[in-house]
């Protein structure tokens, strides 16, 4: 345990290191919920929020973190059948009562629990505040035929809001085949019996006045979580509470380590380690952005992921490619029920970046270090405090990283661990089960797919245009022209200095693509020589897809912006959000660089 680090994705084969992912952390998990101390304190939990990590030394360490209850302190808000004052302001104070984390380390060859440490109680609280267009949404959900028939009227119990709004930068209602800004979603949290419920609701903001155009009671509304597991999990006769060491604060998950708030380490600004020099600035919406350069040379000028697409209750995909499959009219409306265009920012559920991981040269694999960032999409504030309080039907939690070695290869690692509204469409898909066989055949709806969209401007070893090449399998060819490609196992595209050695190589297998185009100041890309996500975008916004900025421009000798999306079919692997996490890894590869 002593020498056990956080282990590089680059140390496993046959991606043994996804595989774990998707299976080990919920494992951990039912180990951990095996001690009955452990499992007497979740069991309790009204909610929960969990993390998983992999370690060397065949270790794995898990967190678990939740209240046993809430209370909410509203005033202001103006409650169905009275008149909303223009200058009208609602607060709810929220408080997560006697919230615990858990911290456990797993040798995940035994499933045995070989440290054990669970912390004081602690009360949480946060603030929800609703301006005058805000609660007319909460007015119509409060008085809608669903609420009343589960809750009735909602004045004298426990309840706050997480209004969105009608309109926003970065929602895509394809049930209301609204373009992009022109819907939102609003999410209440409701106290029954002991219980939290959640109701989610999407609305029509394209005309003068909003329009509730669905709400549902999502039962179950995060999946498989560590309260309900707790429930099924056969405990061991006594606790190793006391007779295993607790786990150490460098060894805990970066998210919660510091007693279940985030460990924030982050190196200086300019540094240089491993053959690499990097610059790199704090997020507004796209994540940090970087620029980087390998042994003195510039590799990219910026870097940064300008965003996630998430798309729920979509048709089969078919083959076709992520343009297609998200947008098939080639416009801003998505091919599914609900979608956004994720933002990652300090504000809107940060914390941005935590630290610097150092990977030491180990079994063959060189040495580098990895920069960890991580955005809870939707939650409150950059410790995204009611994400941490077992709050978290909405938001999302992404953990961006990008691993650089000292053989000159770089790996961007996307994880998506949920819950996001994945259980609400499980729930549909279930509730529709029938239908899906009505042709002859099981098409099921699916009910989630991503894609992970990481922006370069790219430098070869040279500031000035860049050569371009594509591989597709059997023959290298020099495209003229912009261009959008559908990755296939064998291919490979390639960026190099069209005076000088220098390359830059990037695989591209059946879960990768590529769009190439010319760098403009008027269309979303990373750095400052491009625009910026919110910030530059209108309503409703244009932006849809990288795809759409491919027009038939040259490229051969020009500056370049490069797109590398990296797609998450979350639809093929079990749903069970935040107790799964869904990983997918991109290779960038220098040479000349000498």
């Amino acid at each position: 345990m002593d020498t056990a680090t956080f282990a590089s994705e680059r140390s496993f084969d046959n991606e043994a290191y996804e595989r774990m992912h998707l299976y080990r952390k919920r494992q951990a998990i039912e180990t951990l919920l095996e001690d009955p101390e452990v499992n007497d304190l979740v069991s309790s939990w009204i909610g929960a929020f969990e993390v998983y990590e992999v370690l060397t030394n065949h270790l794995e360490v898990i967190s678990l973190q939740g209240p046993s209850s809430f209370t909410v302190e509203e005033s202001g808000f103006v409650y169905p059948g009275e008149e909303i004052p223009e200058d009208a302001e609602a607060t709810f104070e929220v408080t997560a009562e006697d919230r615990q984390t858990v911290y456990g380390l797993i040798d995940r060859h035994t499933d045995e629990i070989v440290a054990l440490e669970i912390t004081d109680p602690e009360d949480i609280t946060w603030e929800k505040t609703q301006d005058a267009e805000e609660m007319k949404h909460g007015q119509m959900i409060l008085e809608s035929d669903l609420v009343q028939e589960e809750f009735g009227d909602l004045r004298e119990s426990t309840w706050y809001p997480s209004f969105k709004g009608s309109g926003g930068g970065f929602t895509a209602l394809g049930a209301g085949d609204l373009r992009h800004g022109m819907g939102g979603t609003a999410v209440l949290n409701v106290e029954d019996d002991g219980e939290r419920n959640v109701i989610s609701a999407f609305f029509d903001g394209s005309g003068e006045e909003p329009e509730m155009i669905n709400i549902t009671l999502v039962e179950d509304h995060v999946e498989y979580q560590p309260p309900s597991l707790a429930d099924e999990v056969a405990t061991m006769d006594e606790s190793v509470l006391g007779d295993v060491p607790g786990v150490p604060f460098e060894k805990r998950p970066y998210y919660t380590a510091n007693e279940g708030w985030h460990r924030i380490e982050p190196p200086e600004n300019s540094f240089e380690q491993s053959g690499w020099s990097i610059d790199w600035e704090e997020p507004n919406y796209q994540g940090i952005t970087m620029t980087g350069s390998y042994n003195g040379k510039p590799v990219f000028e910026s870097l940064n992921t300008p965003t996630t697409i998430t798309a729920y209750y979509l048709p089969p995909r078919e083959g076709r490619n992520t343009r297609e499959y998200y947008f098939p009219d080639d416009d801003t409306v998505l091919n599914g029920d609900l979608g956004f265009w994720d933002v990652h920012g300090t504000g809107f559920g940060g914390p941005g970046l935590l630290g610097k991981i150092d990977f030491p040269a180990d079994n063959g694999r060189p040495g580098g270090f990895q920069l960890k960032t991580h955005y809870h999409t939707g939650a409150v504030g950059a410790e995204s405090v009611d994400f941490h309080s077992g709050f978290r039907f909405g938001p999302y939690n992404y953990d961006i990283a990008y691993d650089f070695y000292e053989d000159g290869v770089m790996r961007p690692v996307f994880r998506r661990a949920g819950p996001g509204f994945v259980r609400q469409f499980v729930n549909k898909v279930q509730a529709n089960s029938e239908s899906y066989a009505e042709n002859g055949s099981y098409e099921e709806r699916v009910v989630q797919h991503y894609t992970s969209t990481q922006a370069f401007d790219i430098t070869p070893g040279t500031d000035s245009g860049v050569a371009v090449e594509l591989f597709d399998g059997d023959e290298w060819t020099e495209p003229e022209e912009e261009l959008y490609v559908d990755g296939e196992a064998g291919m490979k595209i390639r960026f190099s200095n069209p005076d000088g050695p220098e390359t830059v190589d990037i695989p591209l297998d059946e879960d990768k693509e590529v769009v190439v185009v010319r760098r403009h100041e008027d269309e979303i890309g990373p750095g400052d020589a491009t625009a910026e996500r919110l910030t530059d975008e209108e309503t409703p916004s244009g932006f849809y897809h990288p795809a759409q900025y491919v027009d038939g421009e040259s490229i051969q000798g020009e500056r370049l912006i490069v797109w590398l999306l990296m797609i998450g079919a979350t639809n093929q692997v079990p749903y069970s959000s935040g107790t799964t996490n869904f990983t997918t890894t991109a290779q960038i590869e220098l040479s000349g660089y000498e």
